[in-house]
């Protein structure tokens, strides 16, 4: 049956987002397995990419396969699993987080592969879970614990703290400023962007990045506004970065990392607002749509929407060398009804035989009100017999039919049905003039019967 409302677009970028979350999960566990296998086999490059350079820690490697793995769970076992992968990473970053305070090195008992660690430190190289490292995977591991316990707005929040530590490491990489990056090496700033890209994509559908991925014209602009207000102070901030001196340079490095989130949060923003006010235009049209294809007293789809249908109808039936049946149907002596009740009562009588009517049908079937008391019904694939069926049906049905105020005092109600099918060579006027011919006849029987052309 042909829809009566204006078509939704697909939310096709939001389906993408939260399809790619399991391959990034899986990016971020094969990252910490080449780490741990670098210890493993004492292949320094695994887990120090660049020479002299901050190297991934085991202890880094460890939380980065934990929030890995939970994003890869099936459904089935993902929650408890999710929760004491999220729970774990949270405990080690506290206890990294109390070292760096406190200088208690609580996490050398619990950190694999330590006496390289130890070897490496000694020799005057980075081989620690730095402070970014660990507030990055903390609020990664936040929002994955909020997302299980369906705090979604939070979730999305947290997730986009934890996806600005990155990306302020990145930065520094290009910029070849030290203080940006610290101690987190270019495979872990990868491998947590990566999830904390994930976590964010996990509420796709919700809050301002359901906004920003609409297919509607504001999803569009956002997209637009967020890549242009990221790229450009970046490319621009790296091509004046190169003339200035090591001070200048990292002052100016914040600068352009807080002026690119500061845009993609007032685009973000200005995204939410926009997509609030589109959706209630959008659902607005669904009522104008509605309201053009439908009868406002009985709901029924009315006759636009019946020549619309009755053409698709048609057009399959020549394709597949099918056929349709089109019953006309006509309330007898309705007249009498709204002389003697009145106007109101012929009012409950046209909307208790609507909803019988389409009580009567399959869902691909068509029932409309055509006007006054004139109803129609379009039968997709029956037999001539199963057809006439149908109609004996629907008038022994209609004549059982109980109108409180009007059968209890003047009897059954009773209609007339005429009935034509489609031809090869004929239109749907030409049904309908077919149809209309074959009702006369019933009316002209007697009425309260079924006659087919």
């Amino acid at each position: 049956m042909l829809t009566n409302t204006a078509a939704e677009k697909p939310w096709v970028l939001i389906k993408v987002a939260r399809s790619i979350v399991p391959p990034l999960g899986i990016a971020g566990i094969l990252f910490s397995l080449v780490a741990l296998f670098g210890y493993l086999t004492s292949y320094e490059v695994l887990y120090r990419p660049f020479t002299n350079g901050p190297a991934t820690n085991p202890l880094t490697a460890i939380c980065i396969l934990l929030l890995g793995m939970s994003l890869c769970l099936k459904k089935r076992y993902a929650k408890p699993l999710q929760l004491s992968f999220a729970g774990l990473v949270i405990l080690i970053t506290l206890l990294r987080i109390a070292d760096i305070v406190t200088h208690s090195g609580l996490t050398a008992y619990i950190s694999p592969f330590y006496d390289r660690v130890l070897m490496d430190i000694e020799q005057g190289q980075s081989n620690s879970m730095g402070l970014n490292t660990a507030v990055m995977f903390f609020f990664i591991a936040l929002s994955q614990l909020l997302f299980s316990t369906r705090q979604l707005a939070l979730s999305q929040f947290v997730a986009s703290i934890s996806v600005v530590i990155p990306t302020i490491s990145l930065t520094g990489y290009a910029y070849n400023l030290t203080g940006f990056y610290g101690q987190m090496s270019m495979l872990t700033t990868v491998a947590g962007g990566a999830l904390a890209l994930a976590m964010l994509c996990l509420t796709a559908h919700y809050g301002g990045l359901r906004a920003i991925l609409s297919p509607y014209l504001g999803g569009k602009i956002a997209r637009k506004q967020t890549i242009a207000g990221y790229l450009v102070p970046t490319v621009l901030g790296f091509m004046v970065a190169q003339s200035l001196s090591a001070n200048e340079a990292d002052e100016f490095g914040i600068f352009v990392v807080v002026m690119c989130w500061f845009i993609i949060i007032m685009v973000s923003v200005s995204a939410i607002y926009q997509e609030r006010i589109d959706s209630k235009r959008r659902a607005g049209e669904r009522l104008l749509a509605q309201a053009a294809l439908n009868d406002p007293l009985t709901n029924l789809p009315n006759r636009r929407m019946f020549n619309d249908f009755a053409q698709a109808e048609l057009a399959r039936a020549k394709g597949r060398a099918g056929t349709f049946w089109l019953l006309i149907l006509d309330i007898d002596h309705f007249k009498n009804i709204n002389d003697t009740a009145g106007h109101d009562m012929g009012d409950e009588v046209l909307i208790a035989l609507g909803q019988r009517l389409k009580e009567s049908v399959r869902d691909l079937d068509l029932v409309c009100r055509m006007g006054g008391e004139e109803f129609s019904i379009i039968l997709s694939g029956n037999s001539r017999q199963e057809a006439q069926q149908v109609a004996e049906r629907i008038r022994h049905s209609i004549e059982q039919l109980e109108v409180k105020g009007w059968t209890d005092l003047h009897g059954p109600i009773t209609t007339s049905i005429g009935g034509a099918t489609n031809t090869p060579q004929n239109t749907i006027e030409d049904m309908v003039k077919v149809a209309d011919s074959a009702l006369y006849q019933a009316k002209q029987q007697g009425r309260n019967r079924v006659i087919f052309a």
